[in-house]
């Protein structure tokens, strides 16, 4: 009978992995907050404000690739913890770079951390190998959760940053980065001297024993590979719901403040959607494992198709009527995020599923970063209208892409 450490170790080193999500987080959010602040300062009125934002975006679809290429050679753990070191060592290049004059090294700062901080995006994969595969949506849910409590500790850290920088007369923004580094370095410690995610055998580098030996099962639970039509499924879903989510929560403060709407009422509606992306992640989780991926999947693009018709027909002046489309737009994408990563997290752990893995995050967020700059060309050239109209487009691919693995097996129930 395996002792009691034994049977907790999965939850110890899950509890590691959520741990560090949570700091990941919020570390990211400190860089994604004075990113543009100092962009300004560097290039005032400039129409390449936006170009450290985008490189951030571009940066975790490049390194997500390539750190998922590094799992099978030096196993997941080390793997992740270099991509936080590597985000530790380019936010502390970016607090040296914002003492400067010089943008184009502040924006390679930007890049390299992006490219580090895709091993944030790759630990709800890592999570879903520890549990079985009936808990794998909740497993992916609670990864996804990790951004609330982020979003409660980043304004805290800005509050003692703001009070440490005016005592010691350093910058700010230099500080803001400085403790990002920290705290990303405090997460691949965390991971490298972990016994509870080094015991973990899925974490461990790849070896030829530890590969399948009939290449439609697993080793250990003998779960089915996955099929093609699913993997499809789940890569278009995310891409499509993630560029949705984006292309109209990008105009959204402008098209407010051209509405007459004051800051506070911006940060209500902008907080609605944070609550819509994450507060519920955890029961979207638990609905993939009950009524399988594909349902949740399709209700999430009804809930993208429903915002983006929202506001498009909303009046400029209806703060509630915005608030609500952008609650559902996050709404509409958390569950076709989570209900596509755990369809990905499907069948054996093989190199061939982990490159899987890092290839649909590459696309995910190039997508994104194309979505960002088509936002605002179509908000510059026909209006929020037609922003919001193309957000509920790309809403109808998840919807449809969905729709005939329901009509073939309908919902799947699970005890």
């Amino acid at each position: 009978m395996p002792s009691g450490g034994a049977r907790t170790r999965p939850a110890r080193a899950f509890g590691v992995l959520l741990l560090g999500a949570v700091v990941g987080s919020t570390a990211y959010l400190l860089v994604i907050t004075v990113t543009p602040v100092l962009a300004d300062r560097f290039l005032a009125g400039s129409a390449w404000l936006g170009l450290p934002n985008a490189s951030l975006i571009v940066g975790v679809a490049v390194g997500a690739p390539l750190l998922s290429r590094l799992i099978p050679g030096i196993g997941r753990v080390r793997a992740l913890a270099l991509g936080f070191l590597v985000a530790a060592i380019a936010a502390m290049a970016a607090a040296v770079a914002s003492s400067g004059s010089a943008f184009l090294p502040f924006v390679l700062c930007c890049l390299l951390l992006g490219a580090g901080h895709a091993a944030y995006h790759l630990i709800r994969y890592a999570a879903a190998l520890l549990v079985p595969p009936r808990r794998r949506g909740r497993a992916v849910g609670l990864v996804v959760w990790a951004s609330v409590v982020a979003s409660f500790l980043a304004p805290a850290l800005f509050s003692a940053i703001e009070r440490i920088a005016g005592a010691g007369g350093v910058s700010s923004i230099a500080l803001t980065f400085g403790v990002a580094a920290a705290l990303f370095a405090s997460i691949a410690a965390l991971f490298v001297r972990s016994r509870a995610l080094a015991t973990r055998r899925a974490f461990a580098p790849a070896r030829p024993d530890r590969v399948p030996r009939h290449p439609r099962l697993t080793e250990a639970s003998g779960a089915p590979a996955v099929p093609r039509a699913d993997l499809v499924v789940a890569v278009a879903s995310m891409v499509a719901a993630h560029a949705a989510m984006l292309v109209m929560m990008t105009m959204t403060p402008v098209q407010v403040v051209a509405g007459g709407g004051s800051l506070t009422g911006l940060g209500a509606i902008m907080g609605a959607h944070t609550l819509g992306m994450f507060l519920l992640s955890p029961l979207v989780g638990y609905g993939s494992d009950r009524f399988g991926e594909r349902p949740v999947i399709a209700v999430g693009g009804v809930f993208l198709v429903a915002s983006g018709g929202l506001g498009a027909t909303a009046p400029l002046e209806a703060g509630f009527l915005m608030g609500l489309a952008l609650y559902l737009l996050g709404l509409g994408w958390c569950l076709a995020f989570v209900a596509a990563s755990a369809l990905l997290s499907r069948g054996p752990d093989t190199p061939a599923k982990v490159r899987r893995q890092g290839r649909a995050d590459s696309l995910n967020w190039f997508v994104a970063a194309l979505a960002s700059v088509a936002s605002g060309l179509l908000m510059n050239r026909l209006g929020f209208p037609a922003v919001a109209a193309a957000a509920a487009l790309l809403g109808f691919i998840p919807l449809v892409a969905a729709l005939p693995g329901i009509a073939r097996g309908g919902f799947r129930r699970r005890g």
